[in-house]
């Protein structure tokens, strides 16, 4: 653009501006009500809102939808879900991982900067997940430790990981569960033993 044409705009601001911009405010319910009348509200909406365009939520790739869910759905759910769900989720996250990872060893190199974003994405939400279950895990652990007939909900499908604990749990084996409770939850062994009082 020349800086003439520049000018000429600044200039036409300038002048017509404020009178456009009080016109404007003056018949504003005219003016969307035109808006609307010719469907330009939907322009002004979110373009990527796949709720309402189920067009191009049909479009969109699977694994796309699927960090969309995890993102919306699970991610701030994560502290109600018991132990199979969570271990479910993070078999289905370092999965979708491992693809971005095939694709991009397999794609040219403009496209492995596209894959790295996802990655970190993908990544970012496994955190999420792995970080919850270890404080899950501790807690469920703790709760086991001080009331051996305490029944862990949380741990529903994996009563063996509950049996191996309570056989831990005397005062022979102390230091045998203080390494059992790190290699599952890998909390400070200090911390541990701090938390899980020694028997005296």
């Amino acid at each position: 653009m020349s800086k003439k044409s520049t000018e000429l705009i600044v200039n036409g601001v300038k002048k017509y501006g404020p009178t456009v911009g009080k016109l404007a405010l003056k018949h504003n319910k005219e003016i969307i009500g035109a808006i609307g009348s010719i469907n330009l509200k939907k322009r002004f909406n979110k373009s990527d809102d796949f709720d309402q365009s189920p067009k191009k939520a049909k479009n969109k790739h699977p694994r796309k939808q699927r960090y969309q869910y995890y993102l919306t759905e699970v991610t701030p759910t994560l502290d109600t879900r018991n132990r199979d769900e969570l271990f479910q989720y993070r078999l289905e996250v370092e999965q979708c991982i491992q693809q971005i990872k095939m694709e991009q060893a397999q794609d040219i190199v403009i496209k492995k900067q596209i894959h790295e974003g996802r990655i970190k994405e993908w990544e970012a939400i496994l955190s999420h997940i792995v970080s919850q279950m270890t404080i899950k895990d501790y807690m469920e652990y703790l709760r086991l430790f001080n009331n051996p007939e305490y029944q862990s909900e949380y741990f529903a499908g994996f009563k063996g990981d509950v049996e191996k604990f309570k056989k831990l749990n005397t005062v022979e084996q102390y230091d045998a569960l203080v390494q059992y409770v790190h290699e599952k939850t890998m909390i400070d062994i200090e911390q541990i033993k701090r938390e899980f009082s020694a028997p005296v």
